[in-house]
């Protein structure tokens, strides 16, 4: 198995990803998840408030910037198991974000002794981000 960086990396189709992640989180930690992650974390109205517009915008920047990492790791992987359709780059999502992401969170929470409910918010993120992003990078090459 052979990586080769920059050749062929398609740079739109990484920031694409990362501006993905940021857009479903919004809406998972938003509409769909946000109460029971907020109480399962302690994120109250008043905590969220307390928290300055520099240091969010530091969080968010961080926050791209790991997702287009994580699209850069899911295109290798991608070109060096030949996956060409969007079902191959949704099933290597998948499979990294279940089989990595989402197991490595359960060992945090589970020697955190944290509610299994907010493990399935966290790592079902994950899942659906590198799902969303392995078809991104494996399609738009």
């Amino acid at each position: 198995m052979r990586f080769t960086f920059g050749s062929g990396i398609n740079i739109l189709a990484l920031l694409a990803s990362g501006v993905l992640s940021l857009v479903i989180g919004f809406i998972w930690y938003g509409p769909l998840f946000g109460k029971p992650w907020s109480r399962y974390t302690g994120w109250t109205d008043e905590k969220v408030k307390q928290v300055s517009g520099g240091s969010m915008a530091l969080t968010y920047g961080l926050t791209l910037v790991a997702a287009v990492v994580q699209a850069l790791v899911l295109t290798l992987l991608s070109r060096s198991l030949g996956a060409t359709a969007w079902s191959d780059g949704l099933l290597l999502g998948v499979i990294a974000g279940a089989g990595f992401t989402a197991l490595g969170f359960a060992v945090t929470h589970l020697f955190e002794h944290k509610p299994a409910a907010l493990w399935l918010i966290v790592a079902g993120y994950e899942v659906v981000y590198l799902a969303a992003a392995g078809i991104v990078v494996t399609v738009w090459r």
